[in-house]
């Protein structure tokens, strides 16, 4: 089996079960660690045609296949075309391939070291973004809808790698931390709007597999996702995470001094995954778990909480290009009245004066500003209060709520708005 033909069952299977890719690429090779030394191109392959798909299609489309489908033969003529365009595709391979994704091995080889550009004239405005940057187009009218200025900068940014970022324990000097890590290859600088962040400058791939990392002297966790722990201001507060995930919020919260943390999830491998994360920062003594999650709110004493449910993720698109394959307009609805009902449970549940903050890692209108409008004239003693520290850009629709975008603020796409009860 070749590099393409593995990129494409992966593909294919990633759709079909709605699944990351490295989730499904990781079952693939365990099943075949004979074909271990695929990973890296089989990599470049599947995020390439993740972030491309519409564009691939456009073109085999024009070249009079199709219809375009999700099947393991079509995606197979994806990679063709996407390996085709990056003018790596060799004729053998494409002559051997071809006839197994049902297309031509000339007309493929004919698109080598082609421009994408080419492939989207007669097309403007939102129909041209779609195809050009393969974001379907329901998502570029929410993200217009939002008021985000210069989309195409924005999606392309979303096509791109992300910038990798790590936070550190209290406990940490940066410079003592820096050092260690130049010894593995890995430079950091830190930021210089929160001081327990700092950016990956070199070695990212190398930054979970080191000594300090196992000791817990940092995590993982991009900038945008640390600021909310910030706005939250959980010091000498208890503190509730509803929506915890593996907890690094929760986690967050406690190293900046909350009293006691609850986090919940309702996925068993979302809470084993967060008990090995609270164990290895050495604060399991701190953060409880709980099964459960923010629309049945199992505690009314805590100072500040954070609700940050489950969305769309189109901020994070960076990490996961192949989930705008499947996402739909009724995905977009159902996050929405999740998001609404579980940040209202948690804000009618709150005691006087606590803050809570609503942070979701995606950039739609409907995820967004529609949830606090909607939620602030349900809900009448919350009262929308200014995100600080404020280092995204504010947004003309609500002025009280931040936004980081990838290609301004080099994080994920993020959302965060802030709350106090009356």
């Amino acid at each position: 089996m070749l590099p393409e033909e593995v990129a494409a069952i992966i593909l294919a299977e990633t759709v079909h079960s709605r699944t990351s890719l490295r989730d499904v690429a990781t079952r693939f090779f365990s099943k075949h660690p004979e074909m271990d030394y695929m990973k890296p191109i089989v990599r470049v392959l599947t995020l390439g045609v993740a972030r491309n798909y519409m564009l691939l299609d456009r073109i085999l489309v024009s070249y009079g296949y199709g219809p375009p489908n999700h099947s393991t033969k079509w995606m197979l003529a994806r990679v063709l075309v996407y390996e085709a365009i990056s003018g790596k595709l060799k004729p053998t391979r494409a002559r051997k391939l071809a006839p197994r994704a049902g297309v031509e091995s000339e007309k493929i080889l004919e698109l080598r070291g082609a421009d994408p550009r080419e492939f989207v004239k007669g097309l403007s405005g939102i129909d041209k973004l779609s195809v050009l940057y393969s974001f379907p187009r329901w998502i570029i009218e929410e993200l217009v809808s939002a008021g985000i200025e210069n989309v195409s900068q924005l999606l392309q940014a979303l096509n791109k790698d992300p910038q990798r970022w790590i936070r550190f324990a209290p406990s940490v000097k940066f410079e003592d931390l820096a050092l260690r890590l130049k010894a593995y290859g890995i430079i950091i600088e830190p930021d210089k709007h929160l001081y327990d962040v700092a950016r990956i400058v070199k070695g990212a791939s190398k930054a979970a597999k080191t000594k300090e990392y196992q000791q817990g002297l940092y995590v993982l966790q991009d900038k945008a996702s640390a600021l909310v722990s910030h706005v939250a201001s959980p010091q000498d507060k208890i503190g509730i995470d509803p929506t915890a995930g593996a907890a690094i919020k929760a986690s967050h919260m406690a190293w900046l001094g909350a009293r006691y943390v609850i986090a919940g999830d309702l996925k068993p491998q979302r809470i084993r995954e967060a008990r090995h994360t609270l164990r290895r920062l050495h604060i399991d003594h701190i953060v409880d778990l709980v099964a459960g999650d923010a629309r049945s709110i199992y505690v009314r004493t805590f100072g500040a909480a954070i609700v940050d449910p489950p969305c769309t993720d189109i901020g994070r698109l960076q990490y996961e290009p192949e989930v705008k394959m499947w996402l739909t307009r009724g995905d977009l609805k159902f996050y929405s009245r999740l998001q609404e009902r579980m940040l209202r449970s948690v804000l009618e549940a709150a005691p006087r004066r606590a803050v809570i903050v609503y942070s979701v890692c995606t950039l739609t209108y409907s995820e967004t500003i529609r949830v606090v409008r909607r939620v602030i004239e349900a809900v009448q003693e919350a009262e929308l209060v200014e995100p600080e520290p404020v280092i995204g850009e504010k947004l003309k629709k609500l002025p009280r709520a931040q936004r980081l975008l990838p290609h301004i603020h080099k994080t994920q796409g993020f959302f965060i708005a802030k709350f106090m009860k009356l």
